[in-house]
């Protein structure tokens, strides 16, 4: 029989949005031993590898960037049939509010996905950062917020606040520059960041500061396509979430000596009290195919 099975493709998007196999088992309420054979008869089924696998988790190979799509895809259509067959389709209008970190690279596909398969939903999406999404939020000025904190630092939400956000997302921040940069640093750092209120500028210049890196700030993009685009044509060095280093960038290793960083970790903002039951139940919805 042709074709690919779908819990293993279903198995298969949540490793690719998560990076690793232990972090994908929470989420789909499996052993990793369980999505690790998943993945094997999966990458058996397509003829070649998926994933490329290292001491920090999966990445996909061509093959396995191609397929995500249509497993996304996939899913995403499954999410909604079973919604409507139910008569649980989800109507109206919904104020989203998404941090421009989160899977910068695909967040437009995402946002299509959703339009074709709730065609009843009508959805206002804005990308803000994670400080002016809280405060709209807490204003009741948006429905839903995906924020972003990071793993460690000072950047991590209360213990309180942290327990009531709906993790959607964990990944690694690199070191990103061109290869040509990235061949030849010069002594003191070029920097190519985001505004100072951006808790990745200061992450970043934290990190340099307290391991004593000289650096200099030369170039400031105002949204993370700039950042890109900036850092692609070699003006600098930048920090990125492993899913928005796209062509053109390479991640910086151990030999370049710059400091680890935290992973950056996305969340749903937790319920308003008294919230509608459209939007509990959009909530629920935009989890699940936010993480697929």
């Amino acid at each position: 029989m042709r074709g690919f099975e779908f819990d293993q493709l279903k198995t298969f998007a949540a490793v690719a949005n998560v990076g690793s196999l232990s972090a994908a088992a929470p989420l789909l309420h499996l052993s990793q031993s369980t999505i690790s054979e998943q993945v094997r008869k999966l990458e058996v089924r397509a003829g070649m590898p998926l994933f490329v696998r290292s001491k920090r988790g999966v990445e996909l190979t061509p093959a396995g960037t191609r397929l995500l799509e249509h497993a996304r895809r996939l899913v995403a259509l499954n999410e909604a049939a079973f919604d409507d067959v139910r008569g649980q389709a989800i109507k109206g209008e919904l104020r989203v509010a998404i941090t421009e970190y989160f899977r910068t690279n695909e967040v437009a596909g995402l946002l299509v996905r959703l339009r074709d398969c709730y065609a009843q939903l009508s959805l206002h999406v804005s990308a803000m950062k994670s400080a002016d999404i809280e405060v709209a939020y807490a204003k009741r000025q948006i429905d839903l917020g995906v924020v972003m904190h990071l793993s460690s630092g000072p950047f991590r939400p209360a213990a309180t606040d942290a327990d009531t956000r709906w993790e959607l997302l964990r990944e690694p921040l690199y070191w990103v520059a061109s290869p040509m940069l990235a061949e030849q640093l010069p002594q003191a750092l070029p920097l190519v960041l985001l505004p100072g209120d951006c808790m990745m500028h200061q992450v970043a210049v934290r990190s340099l500061e307290e391991n004593d890196i000289p650096y200099v700030l030369v170039h400031s993009a105002s949204g993370v396509a700039g950042l890109q685009s900036m850092l692609a044509a070699g003006l600098g060095v930048g920090c990125l979430c492993a899913s928005a280093i796209g062509e053109g960038l390479v991640r910086l290793g151990p030999k370049h000596r710059l400091p680890a960083l935290p992973d950056a970790v996305f969340s749903l903002m937790p319920p308003h009290p008294g919230e509608g039951d459209t939007v509990t139940q959009a909530r629920e919805v935009l989890a699940r195919q936010l993480l697929v």
